[in-house]
């Protein structure tokens, strides 16, 4: 997701910087008209200011909500699709590892099998839709509590994946098959509990940075697994064949009819 996104806990803060200085230049410019025409008729036109100002402030905040309720549900559903991704994965080298190995079923295959089981079961979909709707009627509440479960799941995930990981790398060497070089991947562990805390004693403003790193720990994770899934299909992805053209001593693949360089017909 974009960083376009932050918004959403920046703009409550200033559309309240907004109205309160509405408001002040209201009641300011309602001042002299006391002594003009009058204090009833001021007062009516002030009266008429206000409520502007007050449907207003309404309209501004319905809209305000519907783009965090919007962001939520973005937030929410591609953490659901990259879960159900990473346990289609999961499921998928497992089978296929353990139809390469000649050898009986192993402590890595186990594991790997184990894991894949407990991502099903402790990473199922959140409703995305229900919890945009709840937070048009319960906000804050339902932001932080939203916020709360993908930090801690996001935590938990990588966890998984990485014992995922290390099984991963130990039954490619029982295939036989080089596994892939996986640099390090630290990703910072966040505290969700501290985090509410910090937003309670704050008064929200701590929320734009938790908001902030919610953006910014899916994002990494996202290119950081794209990654590693890379280096994955690359090792188990068959090793091409070439064949060299009598004629050019071009590299062809095997069983080529023509030669890609020259054109000349490698099979009588």
């Amino acid at each position: 997701m974009s960083y376009a996104w932050m918004l959403v806990p920046i703009l409550p803060i200033l559309l309240g910087i907004v109205l309160a200085v509405l408001f002040i230049r209201i009641v300011l410019s309602s001042l002299p008209k006391l002594q003009n025409i009058g204090p009833t008729e001021a007062a009516a036109q002030l009266f008429v200011q206000v409520f502007a100002l007050y449907g207003f402030a309404i309209i501004s905040v319905y809209v305000i909500l519907l783009v965090g309720a919007l962001a939520l549900y973005y937030l929410i559903d591609r953490r659901n699709a990259h879960f159900r991704r990473q346990q289609q994965l999961f499921t998928t080298l497992g089978t296929y590892l353990s139809t390469r190995s000649s050898a009986p079923v192993s402590e890595s295959s186990l594991k790997m099998s184990q894991l894949a089981e407990d991502s099903v079961f402790e990473e199922p979909d959140r409703p995305a839709g229900l919890w945009a709707l709840l937070y048009l009627f319960v906000t804050p509440i339902v932001g932080i509590v939203v916020a709360y479960n993908l930090t801690q799941d996001l935590r938990k995930h990588n966890e998984r994946q990485s014992d995922y990981l290390q099984s991963l790398l130990s039954a490619f060497g029982e295939t036989g098959t080089t596994p892939p070089v996986i640099g390090p991947y630290k990703p910072r562990t966040r505290e969700p509990i501290l985090y509410v805390i910090l937003t309670a004693i704050t008064g929200g403003i701590f929320w734009i940075y938790w908001f902030y790193t919610l953006l910014k720990d899916y994002n990494d994770h996202f290119v950081a697994q794209a990654g590693v899934e890379d280096l994955i299909l690359a090792c188990l992805k068959p090793k091409q064949t070439t064949s060299v053209c009598p004629a050019c001593s071009g590299s062809a693949p095997e069983n080529s009819r023509f030669c890609p360089s020259c054109g000349r017909p490698l099979q009588m």
